[in-house]
């Protein structure tokens, strides 16, 4: 895997919009935080494009993504919002283009799907983490934890460097243990939708992380159902750890009925050798940790802590 450099300060980062149109008076906030810490900016042409629910048809927005990687003055990609639509033109994407001008990629959401054929196909190491539309702009400024970890993350070498909840985000231990592996996953419906395709990554072996929003109980229970059919969670193919995150708008919703998060890890994954945690300060909450997709990690299950290698 190729990990990019350590920016610096006054780095020139790029922002576009590689999947929905971002609102703009949250993208100008974002821009504007990204000023005041110092940076230049450069904007994609495409940047401010909006088609339905979509910021361009397509191509805008591969040719924003060649654009970006390809302009040697620009040290940092941030994606201004996640959404939908990158699925769309993953077969597109001119990869060799990008392995030839290696930076870090930041986004979430949506943006999981391309950050996972980025690291299969060029095998560059992406931050999911805060977008520019969304935990930068918000009206009282950007959450410190949020902040912190995210720029040490981007300014300073990644070897070494233990991701861990804030204190008052207590992790929750299901399995103890320690793994060794590979981070894979992200927002778990884009995650899940990738299989079967040539952009989902190898698990056997990995760290998984998973996060989403907007799905009900039964959404996670199938889709973990079908991770546990694909051999991801017991034998020869197994991962080494399972980390879960923030599931917005899950059990706001959930009955009476409706399974905790621990019953579908218990019912479905069951009896495990490896680290399995939850509560993980890291999906579409404002307070989030920063997750280098595709770098090696190893998870501490009774630390609740990722020490990146």
């Amino acid at each position: 895997m190729i990990i990019p450099d350590p920016i610096q300060a006054g780095a020139t980062i790029a922002v576009i919009s590689p999947s929905s149109a971002p609102k703009p008076e949250k993208l100008k906030r974002g821009i504007e935080y990204l000023k005041s810490m110092g940076f230049k900016i450069k904007e994609g042409p495409n940047l401010w494009g909006k088609h339905k629910y979509l910021s361009g048809h397509g191509p805008e927005q591969l040719s924003d993504l060649h654009w970006a990687f390809s302009d040697d003055e620009v040290d940092l990609i941030f994606c201004s919002r996640g959404g939908y639509g990158t699925p769309r033109y993953l077969d597109d994407i001119d990869y060799e283009l990008i392995a030839q001008h290696p930076k870090f990629f930041v986004g979430y959401s949506d943006i999981t799907a391309l950050q996972n054929a980025l690291g299969i196909e060029t095998g560059l190491v992406s931050i999911s983490g805060a977008m520019v539309a969304v935990e930068m702009a918000g009206e009282n400024g950007i959450d410190p934890y949020t902040e912190s970890s995210l720029w040490k993350l981007l300014r300073e070498p990644m070897s070494g460097q233990i991701l861990q909840n804030p204190e008052d985000i207590p992790a929750k231990i299901l399995s103890p243990g320690k793994g060794e592996g590979p981070i894979v996953g992200g927002c778990l419906s884009l995650f899940n939708n990738l299989m079967g395709t040539p952009y989902f990554p190898d698990v056997s072996g990995g760290i998984m992380i998973l996060e989403d929003i907007g799905e009900n109980v039964q959404h996670l229970d199938r889709m973990l159902s079908q991770f546990k059919m694909a051999g991801f969670f017991h034998g020869e193919n197994r991962i080494n750890g399972l980390m879960l995150g923030q599931f917005i708008d899950t059990w706001e919703e959930a009955n009476e009925d409706d399974f905790e998060l621990e019953e579908l890890v218990h019912d479905i994954i069951g009896e495990v050798d490896y680290p399995i945690i939850t509560n993980v300060a890291y999906g579409h909450n404002m307070r989030k940790m920063p997750i280098p997709l595709g770098a090696t990690a190893i998870l501490d299950g009774s630390m609740g802590s990722l020490t990146l290698k």
